[in-house]
């Protein structure tokens, strides 16, 4: 959020060894070896059956989990629970990869801001052995930003190393996704700058197809979506709701379900020319004053808390798209993801644990279980290609 290649040894080859390198550094450090079948690229893994009519309402009702450590001292088991508790039936685990700036043309794995392979493996595992479906989201940080700077403004200084980077990147994760049978895999997250790049999008699409099975999607930002020519290399619609609800108002609830109306509107339109299924990959609000203007800011009023206001964005958000066909998925942004994040009316983060805002979003989640009490079943997962 807001917040390696083949060449006989010339360059591109250079770039894969140190890649090559870089991973075996992490799994050593993580002291395990990869399973057999995720170095097999010509490995067979059963097919996910294909729906023969269109995604149900809020077939996914995930809350995302930020795995952003490798210190075995953070109980991610016990989040991956708690979400399989909470009314939830998805999880989206999000990893990040790094890169200095916004010019930087080099990617890499920080192995002390990633779970080890092995115990990675193990939460999508556990996570599906509670019931759960899961989706899989690499993202992109940047570890010394300039002023101003966010992964939505990357502009690399040399375009194809970081292509070749973050394409072994995102095919890295595909075959652990497919490996352990991940329902759905994002791959990319608000790359704003980059999102005109269509041939490389196409390459990566296609590629990323030849090791994972499952669905693809991307995640765009809430004002952005609209100009990327690639989404129907994919099977569905990914996008943040970091929507200004409120002008110079009162963020009453009124005013909030008013702002949707025309945000909607231009959402459906539009996805109708596309005709592919819509994942809200992030929905949330951070409980804080002015959430409702600006809830991509977390630092807005970071002593200021107003949980009423934080569980009114819910509400609304949830009247406008509960019961919309169009709509595939929704994940909550976010689920606590370190033991110093206890919830409650006055912790000011995005997590809605103890706050009204988790009465809000378990109220609609019980409401899309009761009313497809079918899809309920991990093995029962077929987004739609709606072509």
């Amino acid at each position: 959020m807001k917040e390696f290649e083949d060449i006989p040894v010339r360059r591109s080859e250079l770039r894969r060894r140190r890649l090559a390198i870089l991973a075996v550094v992490v799994l050593l450090l993580s002291a395990v070896a990869v399973p057999q079948a995720f170095k097999n690229k010509h490995h067979h893994y059963p097919f996910f059956p294909t729906a023969t009519k269109p995604v149900p309402m809020i077939e996914l009702r995930g809350m995302t989990l930020q795995l952003h450590s490798y210190w075995e001292g953070i109980p991610f088991e016990q989040y991956v629970k708690e979400i399989a508790q909470s009314g939830a039936n998805t999880i989206c685990l999000s990893i990040a990869a790094y890169q200095e700036n916004c010019s930087s043309s080099s990617l890499f794995i920080e192995y002390r801001k990633v779970p080890s392979l092995h115990r990675l493996e193990k939460l999508i595992r556990l996570a599906h052995k509670l019931g759960l479906r899961v989706v899989l989201m690499p993202i992109v940080l940047l570890e010394d930003p300039g002023p101003g700077e966010w992964r939505g403004k990357i502009v690399p200084l040399k375009p194809e190393h970081w292509w070749e980077d973050y394409e072994n990147y995102i095919l890295f994760y595909a075959q652990l996704a497919q490996q352990t049978k991940v329902e759905v895999l994002i791959i990319g997250s608000e790359l704003v700058s980059l999102e005109d790049q269509t041939q490389h999008w196409r390459t990566l699409i296609r590629k990323v197809r030849n090791v994972y099975k499952g669905k693809l999607s991307y995640s765009a930002s809430w004002d952005h979506y609209e100009q990327i020519e690639w989404w129907k290399d994919l099977d569905i619609i990914g996008m943040t709701v970091y929507y200004d609800l409120v002008g110079d108002k009162k963020p009453t609830l009124k005013v909030l379900m008013e702002a949707w109306k025309p945000i909607k509107e231009r959402i459906l339109e539009w996805q109708r020319k596309i005709g592919k299924p819509i994942m809200f990959t992030e929905v949330g609000w951070p409980n804080q004053v002015g959430c409702a203007k600006e809830p991509w800011n977390y630092y807005i009023n970071p002593d200021k808390p107003d949980p009423i206001g934080q569980a009114n964005c819910f509400e609304a958000f949830f009247r406008t798209w509960h019961n919309v066909p169009e709509v595939a998925g929704i994940l909550i942004w976010e689920w606590r993801n370190h033991p110093k994040q206890t919830g409650g009316p006055n912790d000011t983060s995005y997590v809605p644990i103890g706050k009204p805002a988790m009465k809000v979003i378990q109220r609609y989640f019980s409401a899309g279980k009761k009313n497809r009490t079918a899809t309920t079943k991990r093995t029962t997962l077929t987004l739609s290609k709606i072509n």
